[in-house]
């Protein structure tokens, strides 16, 4: 059951990052995209009646999903630099639990091979940003981010079945500075390493 549940949780997450922050990218694309250069917090929507906030943190970001499949939701703790990310999940009747893992290779936000073709220019929430169209093995059809020019990931974009769907959107954002606590593992919180055999388990999405 506790497998099970770590499973779905996990999946979202590398769904989050892999799809909704664009992250993970065939390698078809000509220019480094930007990488988030400034602190800040947002709160963003995706598909499938997820929410989520969104912080950064020289170099780090902090994630919390809420998600009415997610009752306890979920909080994710990247650090860019050493390609980790640490899950904290509240589990009825039980300790919080934390669960370490390794980004997948090319799933990193901070990945130098992270490429993309320049697609013009948009505007989310009344700021410019720069369209950035790439394409992932998860999905058929390319993949567009406008991004701005402090990196910051304001809407990512692609189409199904010939039809326009929003996987990212950023519905309030603030630059400001936040504090480095957030970033980190609470004290007192045990870390288990995600076992490879659940793994191997996951879609091609997240591996």
């Amino acid at each position: 059951m506790l497998e099970g549940a770590l499973m779905r949780r996990y999946r979202i997450a590398c769904w989050m990052l892999g799809i909704g922050m664009s992250l993970g990218i065939a390698r078809v694309a000509a220019e480094p995209m930007p990488a988030p250069g400034v602190d800040y917090r947002a709160r963003a929507r995706a598909p499938q009646g997820v929410e989520m906030s969104v912080a950064h943190h020289e170099g780090r970001l902090r994630m919390e999903i809420d998600s009415d499949n997610l009752s306890n939701g979920m909080v994710s703790l990247i650090d860019l630099g050493r390609h980790d990310m640490i899950v904290l999940m509240d589990m009825p009747g039980m300790d919080r639990i934390a669960v370490e893992m390794d980004l997948p290779p090319g799933f990193s936000y901070s990945d130098a091979n992270r490429q993309g073709i320049r697609a013009g220019t948009g505007e989310v929430l009344g700021e410019a940003c720069e369209l950035w169209r790439f394409e992932t093995k998860a999905l058929a059809q390319p993949v567009e981010s406008c991004i701005t020019a402090d990196g910051i990931v304001l809407k990512t974009s692609t189409s199904v079945d010939g039809k326009p769907l929003v996987l990212f959107e950023v519905l309030e954002l603030e630059r400001a500075p936040q504090d480095p606590a957030r970033f980190v593992l609470p004290k007192g919180v045990k870390v288990r390493r995600l076992p490879s055999s659940m793994r191997s388990l996951l879609p091609d999405l997240v591996r």
